[in-house]
């Protein structure tokens, strides 16, 4: 046993034991040339030999190359010739499940959904690489808490137990206390010594979630023979025997992931995860395990969250957490198997990438993006507050006082977008945001105005564009992409683009905005270019009256077919609805 104060390799200093189990004990210990802390797991084993001692380090190598934000970092290891091998791993700051479950008892459907299924994408991430855990239980799922207060539930000790593997089999099952709870979670073939494969941990986590909804063990017995003939001879037991509230679907679920036959059980942790999503969010669960298995580097960064909606070129925005700072971000992605033309839409979506990477309080900013085999990725900060488009649906348009201050705001960040050459053509509701004003507690203070806040649609030929519609919206059966009611009509016809063009678009969104109605709209892409070629959508004031005449003129203006009957630049226009700075 250490104490503290003690040194190991002249590098880590004991600062208190955390835990101890029966493969050895876990302390709090300090990194004395960075000043920071660590976790460090001394592994216990009488007389390692030099075989011993190559499979340690083998096992630690790999998974310590395991990156996922649900699996513990392993920051070194090493077996010293004289001493334990050792494994110094991220300092966890929350409980583990085992704790939480001797507190609460038992814990909701609610509860499996929030923390298994991001255990499931690790597993699968570590499956993929050939890895399997073979001693996953509640005590070595650990909770850690950022600073920006979300929790993030993370599995340890991955290649410790396979440390036991040269051990008998009856050596195992007649060890320490510490290893009954082991067994109860050990699958079948892992007991009689048979060969283990991913099944195992399907296996294991699904005993996991059995205790987690009923408060006890799925198979239970005086002592580890007990459990083990149990195991063995009994039949499966159904979490609807113990908890007849639950629903069917999560009964089924882990009834499939506990079948003594591996052949029974679901075939993957991914496909486990999915079955405990429930119906509802198996597309969006699907699509994280994706993510996790596929983008180790961006999963490495970031904390994975729940999916927030669809995005551009069939994307799916997802809110995460950059692990390091705890800032909160908006991660959009987009696999290759969303698009059929994939080359295109990679190419708007890297572009649009680097098109936002200007300093401006309107433009959102992109904080980081990559490719990695089969997907591009956008992390930008994350807008607390309504799309425009969720404030139209919800409130209806938007009344002049309070639109006057968003499109000024509007026009200065396009204003800087077009000094760096990028546009906003294609633009939509769907896109922008308003980050709400904080009203202060001191009624003498003026709040400040909502904050408008933009991204641009990657298109700067109509060649983004007509590269990347969709199959019907081409054939003019009808327009499954938003965006191209906002892109101006010499796009549509294959002409060139400047910047008169996103005047044509501020213009859609400026009418749009005031009157909660489009200018121009049609069934099909022919039908809504016709409309927009004649050149006479509704006077604005007809469906808002109190509009300023001039704004109304503005922004039929803006509208016309023509770009060289639009006004030149944004400042033209911002000027026309009474803006006088420069």
């Amino acid at each position: 046993m250490l104490a503290p104060g003690d040194v190991i390799d002249s590098r880590y200093e004991v600062i208190a034991p955390l835990a101890e189990g029966g493969m050895g004990a876990v302390y709090r210990a300090r990194r004395t040339l960075l000043g920071d802390e660590v976790a460090i797991k001394v592994v216990l084993q009488d007389a390692p030999t030099f075989a011993s001692r190559e499979r340690f380090l083998r096992e630690s190598r790999v998974a310590a190359s395991l990156r996922h934000p649900s699996i513990v970092s392993i920051l070194d290891f090493d077996m010293p010739e004289q001493g334990d091998p050792y494994l110094v791993m991220e300092l966890l700051s929350g409980p583990s499940l085992r704790e939480e479950i001797d507190v609460r008892g038992r814990l909701e459907p609610a509860d499996v959904r929030r923390i298994v299924p991001s255990i499931c994408a690790a597993l699968q991430l570590a499956h993929a690489h050939g890895v399997v855990h073979r001693d996953i239980k509640p005590a070595n799922i650990v909770a850690h808490d950022y600073e920006a207060g979300q929790r993030v539930y993370k599995l340890v000790d991955f290649g410790i137990a396979n440390l036991r593997e040269a051990a008998a089999t009856e050596t195992r099952l007649t060890g320490t206390h510490q290893f009954v709870g082991t067994v109860a979670y050990a699958s079948p073939e892992q007991i009689s010594g048979r060969e283990v494969d991913a099944r195992t941990d399907v296996y294991a986590l699904a005993a996991v979630v059995f205790e987690m909804l009923t408060g006890r063990m799925p198979f239970v017995g005086a002592d580890v023979m007990e459990i083990v003939t149990a195991q063995m001879s009994s039949e499966v037991p159904r979490v609807k025997m113990l908890r007849p509230d639950l629903p069917e679907w999560i009964d089924a679920a882990v009834a499939k992931g506990l079948a003594r036959d591996p052949a029974d059980r679901w075939p993957s942790a991914s496909a486990f995860g999915t079955a405990l999503c429930g119906e509802s969010d198996a597309q969006a669960t699907r699509t994280s395990f994706s993510v996790a298995i596929v983008a180790p580097m961006l999963t490495s960064t970031y904390d994975m969250g729940e999916r927030l909606g669809p995005g551009r070129l069939g994307s799916d925005v997802y809110r995460g957490l950059h692990r390091a700072l705890g800032h909160p971000v908006a991660i959009r992605i987009l696999e290759s198997a969303a698009h059929p033309n994939w080359a295109a839409a990679r190419e708007r979506f890297l572009r649009e990438a680097k098109a936002l990477q200007i300093g401006h309080e309107s433009i959102i900013q992109v904080r980081d993006y990559g490719e990695e085999p089969g997907l591009v990725y956008l992390v930008t900060d994350l807008i607390d507050g309504p799309s425009v488009r969720s404030v139209l649906k919800d409130e209806g348009a938007i009344a002049w006082p309070r639109l006057r201050p968003l499109l000024l705001q509007l026009f200065e960040a396009v204003r800087q977008l077009h000094r760096r050459k990028a546009l906003i053509c294609g633009m939509s509701p769907e896109i922008m945001r308003i980050r709400l004003a904080e009203v202060p507690d001191d009624s003498e203070n003026v709040p400040e105005d909502d904050r408008l806040m933009i991204s641009t649609a990657g298109i700067w030929s109509s060649q983004d564009l007509l590269a990347t519609l969709h199959d019907r919206t081409l054939r003019g059966m009808s327009i499954e992409d938003v965006e191209l009611r906002y892109i101006a009509p010499e796009l549509l016809t294959g002409g060139g683009i400047d910047p008169r063009s996103d005047i044509f678009t501020i213009g859609v969104l400026a009418y749009e905005m005031s009157t909660g109605k489009l200018p121009y709209d049609g069934h099909s892409m022919p039908e809504l270019l016709g409309r927009m070629l004649a050149g006479v959508p509704a006077d604005p004031r007809t469906l808002a009256d109190a509009l300023p005449d001039v704004v109304a003129a503005a922004i039929l203006r803006a509208l016309r077919p023509a770009p060289a009957d639009r006004f030149p630049n944004v400042r033209e226009f911002s000027a026309a609805l009474g803006d006088r700075r420069r």
